[in-house]
């Protein structure tokens, strides 16, 4: 009786100690915890991988739709295609490919790649499929009953021989274009000269500037030049003669697969702008013969030197509006008083909109006429002389008068409106923005531009077309090298992924 008794209270305290119960009822409930753990864990690498893999197919199929790629045979894009993505697939962790057969075996499905050309009226168009089987192992998979996870990314992509293209350079030349192109030679000119922004003058009589060697005889910008110091219009005008060659070569490169009769035709233009356009370049097709003249013309382009810090020098040109969108250009018979106005973007728009004709479809059709490119290059602030009126979209403003009426100094980020007005004819624009370069120092830049200035830039990709069709270039960037990737993106837009 006395053991079945200390049984019983034994029996009892085990049950009412709650403790023992927390131990068991976590015992039993971990298990499934751990399993949903493990397969969110599972499930959310999985989809990285995935995702990681679907890029690798699309770099894949566009690597032989690339313009070298275009003008070879189906083989060398199959096997260009098949390069890059072992090389890609290599950098994603955890992913692991058969690569058995890439020519779509049955048997060995892990890559399969294929390019396709068919010839049509007007050209070639290449198809390119890329198919691939994925297994990725589970860090979970014994829990889960799954050692591995299986699953396929596929993409497409199609390119047609390249449009006939008319491409049109609007360079801006404006003062403040004549910042130099590197923190160094920011650095010498302040120095020496006392003035590194827009202050290339011919005759020194803004107490910003110092008595530097050649005062009187040399002009500032002149004085750069001598001294080695590049400045940003030097760098416009190396990067777009530089264009003319990538286009003839690019050209050269489509035309290579093109069958005879249907041969691709790139043209080009130059305007440079700052209170109005002015052409370098008519529009002229784009050909071995014609590059060095091409290179030449633009060439011309050149900073307006003002007679002083607020004078346009006797003989040179100047802009003033009209009206709301209309303007005139006339010839100085003086030095004239501006207050320091020189980038109408605005203006420089209407004039490259006024004879840039309606663009086509780019092919060898009859009576279809080229796609159209307008490539701006600027710092996108405007710097312009108004009417007095409401049409300024900041409160800093200065009135002034010369001998052609009464005016309003107006500093703001671009208009975008006329770049809608282009874009919906069907001109696509693409856009380089050359960083304004921040001179918190001066408190004119401080109290005028400095207020807008983190809008420029919204304001010039907004101006763009696409995303692709934006680029940036700061103080010591390559310049040339964003022009030409601009350009390079412009005319592969054609290619395309079929998802």
């Amino acid at each position: 009786m006395l053991l079945e008794k200390n049984h019983r209270e034994s029996f009892g305290r085990f049950w009412r100690d709650r403790r023992g119960n927390v131990a068991i009822i976590f015992a039993v409930a971990a298990i499934p915890m751990v399993l949903i753990n493990g397969i969110a864990i599972d499930y959310a690498r999985d989809a990285m991988i995935r995702g990681q893999m679907t890029a690798v197919a699309d770099a894949a199929a566009l690597a032989a739709t690339t313009p070298a790629m275009f003008a070879e045979d189906t083989a060398t894009a199959q096997a260009a295609s098949i390069v890059m993505f072992k090389a890609q697939a290599a950098l994603v962790q955890g992913a692991i490919v058969n690569y058995g057969s890439p020519n779509c075996s049955t048997t060995s499905p892990g890559l399969c790649v294929n390019v396709t050309d068919t010839n049509v009226t007007n050209g070639k168009v290449r198809q390119v499929s890329v198919t691939a089987t994925i297994s990725v192992k589970n860090f979970f998979g014994g829990l889960e009953n799954a050692p591995t996870t299986t699953f396929a990314v596929t993409s497409t992509a199609t390119v047609r021989t390249a449009p006939n293209i008319n491409f049109y350079l609007l360079l801006d030349s404006s003062p403040s274009m004549e910042l130099p192109a590197t923190t160094a030679g920011i650095n010498a000119m302040v120095q020496n000269a006392g003035c590194a922004l827009a202050c290339h003058e011919t005759n020194f009589k803004d107490p910003e500037l110092k008595q530097y060697p050649g005062w009187g005889a040399t002009d500032s910008y002149t004085y750069a030049e001598k001294n080695g110091i590049t400045l940003r219009i030097d760098n416009v005008r190396v990067a777009a003669q530089g264009l003319v060659t990538t286009a003839n070569s690019l050209m050269d490169q489509y035309n290579a697969s093109a069958p005879a009769g249907q041969q691709i035709t790139y043209q080009m233009s130059a305007h440079t702008f700052s209170d109005g356009a002015t052409k370098l370049l008519a529009l002229n097709a784009v050909s071995d013969g014609n590059v060095a003249g091409m290179q030449s013309a633009i060439s011309a382009i050149m900073p307006p030197l003002m007679s002083d810090n607020s004078y346009l020098a006797n003989g040179s040109s100047y802009t003033y509006p009209t009206g709301t969108s209309t303007y005139k250009t006339v010839s100085l018979t003086a030095n004239t008083y501006n207050n320091d106005t020189g980038t109408n973007f605005s203006n420089a728009l209407t004039t490259v909109n006024s004879f840039m004709p309606t663009p086509g479809n780019g092919t060898n059709n009859a009576g279809d006429s080229p796609q159209g490119v307008l490539l701006i290059v600027t710092d996108g602030v405007d710097d312009v002389s108004l009417y007095k009126s409401t049409s300024c979209n900041t409160s800093q403003l200065w009135g002034f008068s010369n001998g052609y009426g009464s005016f309003t100094r107006c500093q703001q980020p671009v208009n975008t409106a006329l770049c809608s007005t282009i874009k919906a004819r069907g001109i696509r624009i693409a856009v380089l923005y050359t960083t304004y370069y921040p001179v918190t120092s001066n408190s004119w830049y401080n109290n005028t531009v400095a207020p807008f200035i983190s809008q420029v830039p919204t304001n010039l990709q907004n101006c763009a077309s696409s995303p692709q069709l934006f680029a940036q270039v700061s103080t010591d960037g390559d310049i040339t090298a964003a022009l030409n990737q601009l350009f390079i993106n412009a005319v592969n837009s054609a290619p395309h992924l079929i998802q």
